[in-house]
């Protein structure tokens, strides 16, 4: 059960990015996947940043910076 939110979002068409999936259960800690909010520190664009610079530096990959339809590149 613990794995079916990350199956859920890397498998279901239907999903769309930045969507988060979590338990439906009650406190949201069981049950079957769907779209729950994040905690407040997933919006916190200086955490983004940082988990991105460790993950590219414990890698070694680089990961491409998202460009969306608006043309403006995001700084997360």
């Amino acid at each position: 059960m613990g794995a079916l939110p990350t199956l859920r979002a890397a498998t279901d068409s239907a999903v769309l990015g930045g969507h988060y999936y979590g338990p439906a259960g009650r406190f949201e800690i069981m049950g079957h996947p769907r779209p729950v909010t994040s905690c407040p520190e997933s919006y916190d664009v200086a955490v983004q940043r940082r988990l991105r610079a460790v993950s590219e530096d414990l890698t070694g990959v680089t990961f491409p910076v998202a460009v969306p339809a608006s043309g403006a590149a995001v700084t997360a």
